[in-house]
């Protein structure tokens, strides 16, 4: 029987605090979780499917997590903070809006490229994962509406304001389309976005043309 299954171990015996066993069995079962869904579906994924693959006991599970949903929540909370500092990273250094938005936008579809099951996890089993998962998603997307409101000082004086749901329709539309590519199971072709996906970001704010042209520098 492997070492994990056992549970925590005492402490000396192998090197770790109690503590440090219990976050990598922790960090673990959000890895078998991930790896659950891809292959079977949130809805289908069982305890068993997530013990299984991170190896570890039942017990060890509920020493970590009350459910499911909460181990969703927070193999999904992973893959949030690592966005946000994905993101901070990419606008770092960069004083133009525009490119701001054009820069985080990349990371985002870049990050999910390279991680296919966090992606289909995030943006399409998150869909069916009850109402707390939900609610965390919308939240999320949210984060980025600051960066998207920035592009509002672009506008010039005598132009119409925009919408207070600007921001909101903009990340639904971003989602949408990535939701799209990645229920097909083409998350590797993210990348492939990123023109049509700044373009929409930018227009809104500093207008189809010049947001055309930035858009296709992108590619």
């Amino acid at each position: 029987m492997a070492r994990e299954e056992l549970g925590p171990l005492p402490a000396g015996r192998h090197g770790y605090s109690r503590e440090q066993v219990a976050h990598h069995q922790r960090e673990r079962l959000i890895a078998g979780l991930a790896s659950a869904v891809a292959e079977k579906g949130y809805a289908a994924v069982t305890l068993a499917d997530i013990t299984r693959h991170a190896k570890v006991s039942r017990r060890v599970f509920y020493e970590n997590f009350e459910s499911k949903e909460a181990c969703f929540l927070a193999a999904f909370e992973v893959v949030v903070i690592h966005l946000r500092e994905l993101g901070a990273e990419a606008v770092e250094g960069i004083e133009e809006w525009p490119r701001q938005a054009i820069a985080a936008t990349r990371a985002v579809l870049f990050f999910f490229a390279s991680e296919p099951d966090l992606a289909r996890l995030c943006l399409v089993e998150s869909r069916g994962a009850g109402p707390a998962v939900q609610a965390r998603f919308n939240e999320a997307v949210g984060e980025a509406a600051p960066l998207l409101r920035r592009g509002r000082a672009e506008r010039s004086d005598g132009e119409r304001p925009l919408p207070d749901s600007t921001e909101d329709s903009v990340l639904g539309s971003l989602v949408s389309l990535a939701f799209r590519k990645v229920a097909a199971g083409e998350a590797e072709g993210l990348p492939e976005l990123l023109s049509d996906c700044s373009e929409f970001v930018l227009a809104p704010y500093i207008g189809h043309d010049k947001a055309a042209r930035l858009a296709r520098a992108t590619a």
